[in-house]
């Protein structure tokens, strides 16, 4: 065997996301290597000494690549302990230093159990005496020079485990990093939804307050219904999607809030898809959209007027229309709490997978449609 033959051996060290694998998993991995690379080296030289018309020895020529290799899977499971006390992160030249030094230990020592397995099955084979004695003279010989071939593959295994080692921790690295942005992520969606409940409670409180000057009786209603919204927002709290059944039926109670300070004034027309009432939508996301449409199209003109709530799946998207029949924009408009929210929570959850705009309608008023992916990303 050359040195230049051995240099496959570093493939012995694969591990997994640990560092420290389990011995049951690092000895099966280490012992299918080693079997790997002895079955491959046993079979050049059987093919060798066909090819030269020379005798077939299976033992020798098989049986010791087995023995070499088993011997150093052996040995690998000391090598990777001894690499990973001696990092060179930690300190790079003792690391270096002692690496070597173990290595010119690990390289002859290696030889020596090798040959001295292999000279057990020789004796055992019935090799004559003469020829047993003449390995023996040579002995310190070949193992000095299988030595300098071991502490190749020495080299190669602790550089194997490094690389690996090495990124392992990028890998660690890049998922921490990952999971920190999906957490910052969350997190920032949590901010943006929590600013929507104290935004809608205020509004429907100012709503409340003005009926209380007028009806008694009637402001008392709109705050039992309230309190039923805050039940169902309560509940949701820790939801971020919702279907946009549950969506409709938290718009609806808050409609009829609306309706009631409206009354006459205000009419609402929804028209759903049957097949889009599944999809998940961004919990609370349509009442900052009819909440502007009202302030813009009901509020802003002395007479009635019509809110519409449209939404069916377009193709791989959820398309989902609100507007109003009010006086449309102007160059004062500027986006409120709710709508700039709602742009930032759609951004936030689909990134350049959605659509946000809100527009003057053709029609006349004023239209804002959003289209989020129905598969969620």
């Amino acid at each position: 065997m050359s040195p230049g033959d051995k240099q496959s051996a570093p493939k012995q060290v694969v591990f997994k996301q640990s560092s420290k694998p389990s011995s049951r998993r690092l000895f099966i991995l280490v012992v299918s290597c080693a079997t790997f690379l002895a079955l491959i080296y046993g079979a050049r030289n059987i093919f060798s000494s066909v090819s030269l018309q020379r005798p077939i020895d299976v033992v020798r020529q098989v049986g010791f690549e087995f023995v070499y290799w088993y011997v150093w899977a052996a040995f690998t499971p000391l090598v990777i302990w001894f690499a990973r006390r001696f990092d060179p992160q930690n300190n790079w030249t003792k690391s270096l230093l002692a690496l070597i030094a173990f290595g010119l230990l690990i390289a002859p020592l290696q030889s020596t159990v090798e040959f001295s397995i292999a000279f057990g099955i020789d004796y055992l084979r019935g090799v004559p005496a003469d020829e047993m004695l003449r390995r023996r003279q040579i002995l310190a010989r070949i193992i000095a020079v299988e030595a300098f071939g071991n502490f190749i593959v020495y080299a190669l295994i602790v550089c194997g485990y490094y690389s690996y080692n090495y990124y392992r921790k990028y890998r660690e690295r890049e998922i921490r990093s990952v999971e920190l942005e999906g957490r910052l992520a969350q997190a920032e969606l949590q901010n943006l939804k929590m600013q929507l409940h104290p935004h809608f409670l205020f509004n429907t409180l100012h709503t409340i307050s003005v009926l209380m000057m007028r009806d008694v009786s009637l402001a008392n209603r709109m705050l039992i219904r309230l309190s039923d919204l805050l039940r169902i927002t309560l509940d949701s709290t820790g939801s971020h999607m919702v279907p946009l059944k549950q969506e409709l039926d938290f718009l609806r109670g808050y409609l009829e809030i609306e309706q009631t300070r409206f009354q006459d004034r205000l009419t609402v027309s929804i028209d759903v898809q049957p097949a889009a009432l599944d999809a998940q939508v961004p919990n609370l996301i349509l009442q900052p959209l009819v909440e502007n449409a009202i302030r813009h199209g009901i509020a802003s003109q002395p007479g009635s007027g019509t809110i519409q709530l449209r939404a069916a799946i377009d193709g791989p998207v959820l398309r989902v229309e609100v507007s109003d029949d009010g006086p449309g924009l102007d160059g004062s408009f500027k986006k409120g709490i709710g709508l700039t929210n709602t742009e930032a929570r759609l951004r936030q959850l689909y990134g350049a997978s959605h659509s946000f705009n809100i527009a003057n309608s053709p029609r006349g008023g004023v239209e804002v449609t959003i289209t989020i992916p129905l598969n969620g990303r």
